[in-house]
């Protein structure tokens, strides 16, 4: 492993930044991408960083604090702040996070696909979705989230006439995607409105089942809808939070 370098060897692949701390976040997360840092591969210190950059400490501590937010590392007490593995990375945008229970950082999540299944529905949110066309076909991925020690499910819901990666893509290719910014990356549209409802509610029994939980389970039930910026329908999706859990960030 090579520490001293990074910079220049990365930071002709990132475009530039007027803000300083998300150039040089930019610049670190291509040297992960690369490989240059692999996984569980400890970072230099935050006072190293800025005596191999051109960056003040005060800019090095803001791009790494964003590395953790985004999580692509994690801190570690008294140890350092260390590479999260990719299959334990779902980076940023974050439409949700959890936080530990001191408040301090944020959770690194993993997910799997467990299932796919197309779903015929005309409730509200399916001809929001689909924008009213009678030519629908919503597919849902049913994931299973792990966040430490606690697990809860997702159900995200896609017009796969606009998305078709999302119906035909290999469930385990799915593994730990961030799926707005696979959206992002594959049909270069953004989500940046996001709407969120709340509540409290008996888990469904597939839901009880697919955590391994009893059945009338109680929990939190979060509907979050995404849309572009100019107001196009994106995703609809449903979590499933069994009581007890860490706090969740909206």
């Amino acid at each position: 492993m090579t520490t001293d370098n990074f910079f220049e060897l990365y930071q002709s692949k990132t475009p530039d930044n007027p803000l300083k701390h998300e150039y040089l976040k930019a610049v670190m997360i291509a040297a992960i991408e690369d490989g240059h840092w692999l996984d569980g591969d400890k970072l230099p210190t935050e006072q190293t960083l800025a005596a191999i950059t051109p960056f003040s400490l005060g800019t090095i501590q803001k791009a790494v604090g964003s590395l953790v937010s985004e999580g692509y590392v994690q801190r570690k007490r008294g140890r350092g702040t260390f590479i999260i593995p990719r299959e334990k990375r779902l980076g940023a945008p974050w439409i949700f996070q959890m936080l530990s229970a001191d408040g301090d950082r944020f959770i690194p999540m993993t997910s799997s696909v467990t299932r796919r299944v197309e779903v015929e529905s005309d409730a509200a949110w399916a001809r929001w979705l689909c924008r009213d066309s009678d030519d629908r076909r919503i597919v849902r991925l049913d994931r299973v989230i792990v966040a430490e020690d606690y697990n809860f499910l997702s159900f995200f819901y896609i017009d796969a006439m606009r998305f078709p990666h999302f119906a035909d893509a290999p469930l385990e290719t799915l593994r730990s995607e961030n799926f707005v910014h696979l959206i992002k990356d594959l049909y270069d549209v953004s989500v940046s409105r996001i709407m969120h409802t709340v509540r409290t509610a008996l888990l469904p029994r597939y839901v009880a089942e697919a955590l391994g939980l009893p059945h009338k389970t109680y929990g939190t039930h979060l509907e979050i809808m995404g849309s572009s910026p100019a107001g196009e329908p994106v995703f609809y999706q449903q979590l499933y939070l069994p009581a007890g859990g860490p706090r969740i960030s909206i």
